[in-house]
């Protein structure tokens, strides 16, 4: 009999609703020209952004362009000045959690700072660090091969930040490598060559510690000097000025960015505004350390029941409202099966708990 009823379940699994990530945006720079206008902007001018740096951005092709199926972001420089170019996907495409890839080859020269990040999109309300700021990837020419990636928040950012990883990576001036976040409602995971370097996951989660519960858009630039970028056996007149004197130019190459997120607005309670929206429940994340999270339409409530590979009751649950969070971590590692009983419909799913 039990044997009966784990066959169901695996059944009734297989034919319900699927946790499959979809890509929902991308961006492999196959045309000609400046970036797509449709997904990108940039942010225009000098007055060292914040860091001290010495480069002016521009929208000129000269700095940024499609070439040859890349993105080239080509610092150049000018006489005693330097340009740039920083875009941007604020006002065109934001997202809330997700798996963010980008593929790059980082710019030669003691001087460069190019970086792939994320900025809160109420950063202009807001301010930093209360946005939150989300760096993918972040190189400096004097380091050659170092790649940082860094969380920015109220309680912990800028030069004192103690939310990053670095990492040595021999060939980042010479091939292309993918720098990966995977964002979800409880952590933000780093990787290089979906290789995990580093969790961001406080142990106390409020806005001075956690910024990261609301749509973010994405940034590529390249600076130049500044408080990270600087060499300091280059400066002059006390300024972070410090850029190899022999360096004319710099570029920071990009194959492409892509955006992934679950069906159903699988990873957004809250339903941001760039996921997919479905009326089903979900839960996540699965696989699961045992602390899961369910969700069933906005307005309902719902019961429900896991199972054990053999059919035993070993939990139930009731979510009054949209979502309930259960506990789970006294159940040993393995698969198990819930069944969720909402608007008068059964959802089935499986669940593995690490």
């Amino acid at each position: 009999m039990k044997s009966l009823i784990v066959i169901v379940l695996i059944c009734l699994v297989q034919s319900s609703f699927a946790q499959v990530e979809t890509l929902v945006w991308s961006d492999e720079f196959n045309g000609t020209g400046v970036p797509d206008p449709a997904n990108w902007g940039y942010d225009l001018g000098s007055g060292g952004w914040g860091n001290n740096e010495v480069q002016t951005y521009t929208n000129s092709s000269q700095n940024a362009r499609q070439e040859n199926g890349f993105l080239i972001i080509e610092a150049l420089k000018q006489g005693y000045t330097w340009t740039s170019a920083r875009i941007l996907t604020n006002n065109k495409h934001e997202f809330k959690y997700g798996r963010i890839v980008f593929r790059a080859k980082m710019p030669v020269g003691s001087g460069t700072w190019p970086a792939l990040w994320l900025l809160g999109e109420n950063f202009a309300s807001k301010g930093w660090p209360g946005c939150g700021e989300i760096d993918v990837l972040e190189h400096v020419g004097k380091d050659p091969g170092w790649v940082q990636c860094a969380t920015h928040t109220p309680s912990s950012y800028g030069g004192g930040s103690i939310n990053f990883k670095k990492k040595f990576i021999s060939t980042a001036n010479s091939e292309f490598h993918t720098y990966q976040l995977n964002w979800t409602y409880e952590k933000l995971e780093f990787s290089i060559d979906s290789v995990l370097i580093y969790t961001y996951r406080p142990a106390t989660r409020n806005t001075a510690t956690w910024p990261f519960d609301k749509p973010f858009f994405l940034i590529m630039n390249l600076a130049m000097g500044g408080n990270m970028g600087s060499d300091p056996q280059y400066e002059t007149g006390g300024q972070k000025n410090g850029i190899d004197p022999a360096l004319n130019s710099a570029r920071l190459e990009v194959d492409y960015v892509k955006v992934y997120q679950y069906p159903a607005a699988i990873d957004d309670p809250s339903g941001g505004k760039n996921n997919l929206s479905s009326q089903q429940p979900f839960l996540y994340p699965n696989p699961s350390e045992g602390v899961v999270r369910v969700t069933v339409p906005e307005g309902t409530s719902g019961t429900g029941i896991v199972y054990n590979l053999y059919g035993k009751k070993v939990f139930d649950f009731f979510i009054n409202g949209s979502t309930a969070e259960i506990n789970l971590t006294t159940l040993p590692g393995g698969l198990y099966f819930i069944s969720l009983q909402a608007e008068g419909k059964t959802y089935n799913n499986k669940l593995i708990i690490k």
